[in-house]
């Protein structure tokens, strides 16, 4: 019997150039670890982190509605149950990082997090989605992130920052593991392409000019903060698929202090580039 392909999502201009537009939101990605008690659960193009804790399981960020399924199935092989899962942390709002919400809600009963500026945006510019016509399930976050409380879950422990920019309530996430007798901070910039704060995007979708301003002033914030182990919202912007092969016992490899800051040296580059050029 013939595979049954799945209709294609939108793909931002910056990631097709990344990617190659080969549909890679279709390939599925065996779950592999990036930390201890945390593992890669999304797909090849778009990411989700699942976290175990002493009270079940967190989930950050949750894919496309179209191919949920694989979050699914990467928890499963895990060796957990969808019931195990009890919260879900939205990076921003764009439907790929939160379109499989509401079928994961509905199989786990999760509660879900997201932060209020966001919250306010998808109501107001439901546009800004961008869904591009597929499936969506709304749902109603069950509380909002705060900059001075972080949030505990069982013996998880994540700090949650507001990094505006690509969207006006982008949240990025930072939490420590013990691995090798060290304690490691680990970060996720949540959102950081460049394809929505251009002059052209800004104008044709009448969005304020002053997120280019938040997103370099973002950028700026975190640029210091000593992360040892970065993870992507989108795998490919820093390079996570060509490190899983070298996972080894005792070895990970995801471990690299220089990735953060030349992350955030990349994009500080970019958005100047973008201030200089509207100036």
């Amino acid at each position: 019997m013939a595979r049954r392909q799945l209709p294609p999502l939108p793909l931002a201009p910056q990631d097709c150039l990344i990617q190659g537009c080969e549909r890679p939101w279709e390939v599925a990605v065996d779950p592999f670890p990036v930390a201890p008690r945390t593992w890669y659960v999304g797909n090849n193009w778009v990411g989700a982190y699942l976290l175990q804790s002493t009270e079940g399981l967190i989930l950050i960020d949750t894919t496309m509605q179209p191919q949920v399924y694989l979050v699914f199935e990467a928890i499963r092989k895990l060796g957990f149950d969808i019931a195990d899962l009890k919260l879900i942390l939205v990076s921003h709002m764009h439907y790929d990082h939160l379109g499989g919400v509401r079928p994961l809600v509905e199989a786990s009963g999760a509660k879900v997090m997201m932060s209020r500026e966001d919250w306010h945006f998808l109501n107001e510019r439901p546009d800004q989605l961008l869904n591009d016509g597929y499936p969506w399930g709304p749902f109603e976050p069950d509380d909002f992130y705060s900059d001075n409380q972080p949030v505990v879950f069982g013996d998880r422990s994540i700090r949650t920052l507001l990094t505006p920019g690509h969207t006006p309530g982008t949240t990025s996430f930072f939490f420590e593991v013990e691995e090798g007798g060290e304690t490691l901070l680990v970060g996720m910039h949540g959102g950081i392409g460049l394809i929505t704060v251009t002059d052209e995007y800004l104008r044709d979708n009448n969005l304020p000019f002053s997120l280019q301003q938040d997103y370099l002033d973002s950028l700026l914030r975190l640029r210091d903060m000593p992360v040892a182990i970065t993870l992507g919202s989108h795998p490919a912007q820093v390079a996570m698929m060509d490190r899983v092969d070298a996972i080894a016992e005792g070895h990970n490899p995801f471990v690299d202090r220089a990735v953060w800051p030349r992350l955030m040296d990349q994009r500080i580059e970019g958005i100047r580039k973008i201030l200089e050029k509207a100036a």
